[in-house]
């Protein structure tokens, strides 16, 4: 039996880091994409190329805090693949639940990376969308699920939801927005999950609300998930229960790069839990976990080992509680 199994999307990301990289917001939404003239040379900074996707990413997370972790995924037969799968074992992740089909490509992106730590990312998807045809699930023995997107499968996410429930596996749920959009079938799935981890944007596709919404929290709730995570990037996060709600500020204030800050949020936090942490604990090792990743190029480079939490726990939170 693993510690945890974390299922969701495997891809290969490549890191560009340019002080050339300009971000050219829309006068009306005020977002906007990293972007240069075409036709232009651009001078590179910092290159660096990992695995990523949000279930290679918390394995990774769960096994370098001493947790045994496999991870569940599919992806190609390709130059890519054998990148995915040696940077897992590098990492002493399992990979025997790992799906691969010939003819298939692996995900893969571009990520670049501006000096404040913004991004745009470029991603070409393959044929890597898991179906319950794919997947053994008597070999699916876990105390933890932790399941990120599905990409709308969300016939998927019942079957898993059904499996852990009869074999008593606690359940963290970061769906992805093909799932978010579906509210209607994914709502009354939420009952069964012990930690629902969301940014800001997907809580309030969920709900149908602003997070200054002032039933925003109690529409939240009305789901049933035990534990709630509210991520506002460079703000801080919020952790919702029943009967309790905290709000923490980040730690980092210069982020090197952002990508994996969610992840690495939610998989500590449930780390925090599995090794018998309370929630404020939990939320701390979170919020210290996040902050180390944003400080390096990449999802997995600034990932915390077991060593590193007693050190990481001593330092100052600004931890608030919300009435």
């Amino acid at each position: 039996m693993f510690d945890t199994i974390s299922i969701g999307s495997a891809t290969v990301d490549v890191f560009l880091t340019s002080k050339n990289f300009k971000l050219i917001k829309d006068d009306d939404t005020q977002k906007g994409a990293l972007y240069q003239v075409v036709g232009s040379k651009v001078d590179i900074d910092k290159k660096a190329i990992s695995s990523g996707g949000g279930a290679t990413n918390s394995s990774v997370c769960f096994q370098r805090f001493g947790l045994s972790a496999s991870c569940l995924a599919r992806f190609g037969k390709d130059i890519f693949s054998q990148f995915i799968q040696k940077d897992l074992k590098d990492n002493q992740v399992d990979t025997s639940l790992l799906v691969q089909f010939d003819n298939e490509e692996t995900d893969y992106s571009t990520i670049l990376v501006d000096e404040t730590g913004g991004r745009t990312i470029l991603i070409s998807r393959g044929n890597t969308k898991l179906e319950e045809e794919n997947i053994d699930f008597s070999s699916l023995d876990a105390k933890w699920f932790y399941i990120s997107s599905l990409e709308g499968n969300l016939d998927l996410l019942k079957k898993l939801l059904t499996h852990a429930k009869e074999k008593n596996i606690k359940v963290a749920l970061n769906p992805g927005l093909r799932e978010l959009n579906q509210q209607d079938i994914l709502i009354p799935l939420l009952k069964d999950v012990e930690v629902l981890i969301l940014n800001t944007t997907e809580s309030e596709i969920l709900t149908r609300k602003t997070l200054d919404t002032p039933d925003f929290k109690t529409t939240l709730l009305s789901y049933r998930s035990t534990y709630n995570i509210v991520t506002q990037g460079r703000d801080g996060a919020h952790l919702i229960t029943k009967d309790t709600h905290l709000f923490a500020p980040v730690l980092a204030q210069s982020p090197v790069d952002e990508t994996g800050a969610g992840d690495s949020f939610g998989s500590a936090f449930t780390a925090g839990l599995i090794m018998g942490f309370d929630k404020e604990k939990s939320l701390k090792l979170a919020l210290s976990s996040s902050a180390s990743v944003v400080m390096s190029l990449g999802a997995k480079a600034g990932l915390l080992y077991k060593k590193d939490i007693d050190t990481h726990l001593q330092k100052e939170f600004s931890i608030q509680k919300i009435t």
